[in-house]
């Protein structure tokens, strides 16, 4: 469907309640684009963060996305937007905002235009940045109700400790490890029975990109998932060679449009599918709450750092993740501006 319409872009400021930290990088807020295009008396729109380690910002989004407007204003296809902006943060936000738009002017929702009339209830990992081994066991304690937990480290001495200190802390749950890319082999060796002893279930990330070819003939007894490592379908070929999960994040491929696109060729591939998500308010969760309905794994926690989020937005009780009662997409759901 194309749809001729108004486009404009705000940049938006969300501070975080305390900073996050992963391997080789702090946030202290989310820092988001959101794109609005309106027809008429519609209105659609879409948030992307975009990706801090391809040097994303909201500044560098918005102007891309200035550079293709006469395009997107005289109505584009979802299909055809991909072949006019890159994957990354500019597509996905417009991407939302288009999907949107089309709702609201079909008198639907997306997820009902997406061919998911019912939404469930999404089981979540909810993050544990790296810190302490006492302050990373605390932030663990504190996220009552939860049933799984992923654990950034960033390949410090300490990690062991603070493994340990959290599985101490949290008993029951299920945990898996993030590391950013910041482990090397000879870590992940060191690593291994102190990831089995606490019952780690998937390591995630541990090696840079460029330098992961080595799992390819390494035989880890704990499934891997890539992250940095899958951008889009063109790293799908080495990625299902070297790792059992593939997390697909909007704003990485650029959408929801070509998410959809990949859960079908990671399936192919034989992979499990993870759908995760960047520092982002509900309205950037809401494309990704709908891709998760296909996937194995859910790892959509963005907001929950967040100080203050949009309202309505999405909830987390007892360890997983409920859509908002004003659905996205049907009316201007998820309205809330940041100061």
């Amino acid at each position: 469907m194309t749809i001729p319409c108004t486009l404009s872009v705000r940049i938006e400021h969300w501070p975080l309640a305390a900073p996050f930290h992963v391997s080789g990088h702090t946030v202290d807020a989310a820092r988001v684009l959101v794109v609005a295009l309106r027809s008429g008396q519609h209105r659609g729109r879409g948030e992307a963060a975009g990706v801090y380690y391809r040097a994303e910002t909201p500044e560098n989004m918005a102007e891309q996305i200035a550079a293709v407007r006469p395009q997107i204003e005289r109505g584009i296809s979802r299909e055809a937007l991909i072949g006019l902006l890159p994957a990354g943060g500019a597509r996905n936000a417009v991407d939302a905002a288009m999907w949107s738009l089309a709702a609201q002017r079909c008198g639907m929702t997306v997820a009902r235009l997406a061919g998911r009339a019912r939404l469930r209830p999404l089981r979540t990992t909810f993050t544990v940045g790296v810190d302490t081994a006492p302050a990373m066991a605390e932030a663990a304690r504190g996220y009552e109700g939860a049933v799984a937990l992923k654990i950034k480290l960033d390949g410090n001495a300490a990690d062991a400790d603070r493994l340990l200190a959290i599985r101490a802390a949290c008993p029951s749950v299920a945990l898996s490890v993030d590391a950013n890319q910041g482990w090397t082999q000879d870590h992940m060796r060191q690593m291994l029975p102190v990831m089995q002893h606490v019952g780690i279930d998937l390591l995630e990330q541990p090696l840079p990109v460029g330098e992961d070819e080595c799992l390819e003939s390494m035989r880890y007894p704990i499934r891997l998932a890539a992250d940095e490592s899958f951008q889009d379908l063109d790293d799908l070929a080495s990625v299902a060679r070297r790792y059992d999960v593939v997390n697909v994040k909007l704003d990485k491929c650029g959408g929801l449009t070509r998410a959809l696109s990949l859960v079908s060729a990671i399936r192919e591939r034989g992979r499990s599918v993870m759908v995760g998500c960047m520092p982002c308010t509900s309205l950037g969760v809401a494309p990704a709450y709908i891709l998760g309905q296909l996937c194995d794994r859910i790892d959509l926690d963005g907001p929950c750092f967040l100080a203050e989020d949009r309202t309505p937005s999405f909830q987390y009780r007892d360890g997983y993740l409920f859509g908002p009662e004003s659905p996205w997409g049907r009316d201007d759901a998820l309205q809330h501006e940041a100061h």
